[in-house]
């Protein structure tokens, strides 16, 4: 009966030590390396060490040469590893890359900007650094050495091709600022004056929130811009958040300064189901920015209709 508290106290201390030394870790990237390695040590370590004890006794901590190395080797603590330090710098380091391209790229006259590709590339970046992440998985726990050769292999070729495609679309991106509409893409700047802009139209529809049977859906929308010429730009999706619908009414209020006409879809009783949801758990965001973006009066129940000329 002890044992068993013992192994069940123990179970509750590793699970503590992942989290905690994860949280350290990711919170800790870019800071001083010191107070991060400390607060590593004391809600990582010290919690694993705890809960080896509880498991093995003092013949946990009887180390000699040949047990020290196999302990560096040993497949559970390579795992230890990956969760608690591996995983988060490379989450960081990605995030951390994103913020930098965006600073590297936006400009302070932006009323919208975001990171954006051709689809198929950037889904094929997805799933390529998908590819190469599990595979890396793999080979850290397993060792180059002892891994197979098509885990090597698939490595090699899903992480070049992500970084391949990485470089490639590193400086594509969408915005939208005082000048008119910016589109970049594989290397290619254009800018679109908004003289050219016709017309635009503000779409909304329940989309899905990923790709098996069993994801969910949420209510989003997207800024449709009519050129001259019979060309499109689309600009989004957004979702529901205090984010989007800020953004959703600067982009309206600048459209409305440039004389603009814009039409907005309204919403049918489903995809006011949705927006309800949202409305309850997202706390945040205001409800009345989103009136606003979509011109309803929650009172009156009706749409209004606002005139730029």
């Amino acid at each position: 009966m002890i044992g068993k508290i013992r192994k069940f106290f123990g179970f509750l201390l590793i699970i503590t030590s992942l989290i905690f030394g994860t949280a350290a870790v990711g919170m800790g990237y870019g800071e001083p390396l010191f107070p991060t390695l400390m607060m590593y040590l004391l809600t990582s370590i010290l919690p694993l060490v705890l809960a080896i004890f509880l498991y093995e006794g003092r013949k946990g901590f009887t180390f000699n040469a040949a047990s020290f190395k196999s302990l560096l080797t040993h497949p559970g603590i390579r795992v230890y590893v990956l969760i608690t330090i591996v995983t988060p710098l490379l989450l960081r380091f990605f995030d951390s890359r994103k913020f930098s391209s965006i600073d590297r790229l936006s400009s302070t006259g932006d009323v919208y900007f975001e990171n954006i590709s051709v689809d198929w590339l950037g889904y094929t970046t997805v799933f390529a650094g998908l590819g190469a992440f599990m595979c890396f998985i793999g080979l850290f726990v397993i060792g180059w050495k002892k891994s197979k050769k098509t885990v090597k292999f698939t490595f090699i070729l899903t992480f070049a091709l992500t970084v391949s495609i990485s470089f490639i679309i590193h400086n594509d991106y969408k915005a939208i600022n005082q000048d008119g509409l910016v589109i970049s893409t594989l290397g290619n700047k254009e800018m679109i004056s908004w003289s050219v802009v016709k017309h635009v139209n503000l779409k909304g529809n329940i989309s899905s929130d990923g790709f098996s049977r069993n994801s969910g859906s949420s209510f989003k929308w997207k800024f449709v811009f009519l050129l001259k010429n019979g060309e499109t730009q689309e600009f989004g999706p957004f979702a529901y958040s205090k984010y989007s619908l800020e953004n959703s009414l600067q982009i309206k209020e600048l459209l409305a300064d440039k004389k603009i006409s814009l039409t907005t879809d309204k919403l049918y009783e489903k995809e006011w189901d949705f927006v309800e949801v949202d409305m309850e758990f997202e706390e945040d965001a205001n409800p009345e920015d989103f009136y606003s973006v979509f011109q309803y009066n929650p009172e009156t129940k009706q749409y209004y209709y606002i005139s730029y000329e």
